[in-house]
């Protein structure tokens, strides 16, 4: 009688995990086996929390690189961007400010003992020039975050000066510019739908909405550390259209997946990889080489937009992964904030890619089967 019912318990145990994981399957998503039972709480959650919407269309692009991948994958946040009624507008706060640390002044002593002081005394010394200029302000963040301790905000405030130090190494600080940041985290699905709807938006698949007429982003709560992810990822889209303007979407979406995974480690600011498309330092998603890439500007809603955020992701990491992609990227943040009004096209980007990487391809190919490494700076 007792096996009997134990043997009852453990097929329904069996069935009930059976059920999960088929439905984990047609989402589309990974099961982390490392995280099994917060796995099966996300999963449980997904089914009976999260409002249902219609699947993405998905249709197979032409040459995608194959790389070793799983049978299923997780689905992009679908970060929409709305019509961009502003786009030739300078929504930026102006150039950032800077301030230039004082001289150090150095002196030796009859005794024979070097002194250092930042105060100079009334007496001959040398002079050390710091050229050292520290920024003042990158950003005005008004973030709004009822629900959410005081240390977020400090948290993303490190994150998105992280970003800002990048840029800066990239298209150096006198690019800059200060970028006013209107974030909102709503505490649940209704809410994030009513605030999306309201301002003209399709919420539907999406976790995150980044509106440029009103530079503002509202993001759906799904636990402390999505939501700093999509909030690092709404904010980067808001940092673009202040210092560079109107950019192709691989190149605004890349550098917000790129961004998400970012910690500090004293002075040194690490990105890892995007754990969405990475695992165990390997993509688990076939992507599209960049040259493909920067001609689907306008299939993003029509096309599997996981493959196009997983591809928009690598092409950033691999150009930020070298001396030379990190060039490659600079002229093209030059040029899209030179002219901020237009995108570069198609033909523009690739002749500036082959120029770079004549053996693109090649190289590109290789780099996708070697481990991703944290980039630090």
């Amino acid at each position: 009688m007792f096996n009997s019912k134990l043997r009852i318990v453990f097929m329904f145990v069996v069935m009930l995990i059976a059920s999960a994981l088929i439905a984990n399957h047609f989402t589309g998503r990974v099961f982390n086996y490392h995280d099994p039972i917060g796995e099966f709480k996300r999963i449980y959650n997904d089914l009976y929390v999260t409002q249902p919407s219609k699947p993405l269309v998905k249709s197979q692009p032409v040459n995608p690189i194959k790389t070793p991948a799983s049978s299923s994958f997780a689905p992009a946040r679908n970060h929409s961007p709305q019509a961009d009624k502003t786009q030739c507008t300078d929504v930026s706060l102006g150039e950032v400010k800077y301030k230039r640390n004082g001289d150090i002044y150095t002196w030796t002593d009859k005794a024979g003992v070097t002194h250092f002081s930042d105060t100079k005394p009334n007496f001959a010394v040398a002079t050390y020039e710091s050229n050292f200029s520290e920024p003042l302000d990158y950003f005005d963040l008004n973030l709004n975050t009822p629900n959410l301790p005081p240390s977020f905000n400090q948290k993303l405030q490190v994150k998105l000066n992280t970003v800002f130090k990048v840029y800066g190494q990239i298209i150096g600080t006198h690019a800059l510019k200060k970028v006013k940041l209107n974030l909102t985290v709503l505490p649940n699905r209704r809410a994030y739908n009513a605030a999306i709807t309201n301002n003209g938006g399709n919420p539907e698949n999406t976790a995150g909405m980044y509106f440029h007429a009103t530079n503002s982003a509202f993001i759906n709560f799904s636990g402390e550390q999505n939501t700093m992810r999509t909030a690092v990822h709404e904010a980067v889209h808001a940092i673009n259209k202040a210092v560079l303007g109107y950019t192709p979407r691989w190149l605004n979406e890349g550098f917000a997946e790129y961004f998400e995974f970012t910690h500090n480690n004293m002075q040194t600011a690490i990105v890892e990889p995007n754990q969405t498309w990475v695992r165990n330092n390997k993509l688990i998603k076939n992507v599209l080489r960049l040259n493909r890439l920067t001609g689907l500007n306008d299939t993003w809603q029509k096309g599997d937009s996981s493959m196009l955020y997983a591809s928009s992701w690598a092409a950033i990491y691999f150009l930020m992964d070298t001396q030379s992609g990190r060039l490659l990227l600079k002229n093209i943040m030059l040029a899209e904030q030179k002219n901020p009004c237009n995108k570069l096209s198609k033909a523009q980007l690739n002749a500036m890619l082959f120029k770079q990487f004549p053996a693109f391809n090649h190289d590109y190919s290789k780099w996708l089967k070697a481990p991703f490494k944290p980039h630090k700076f």
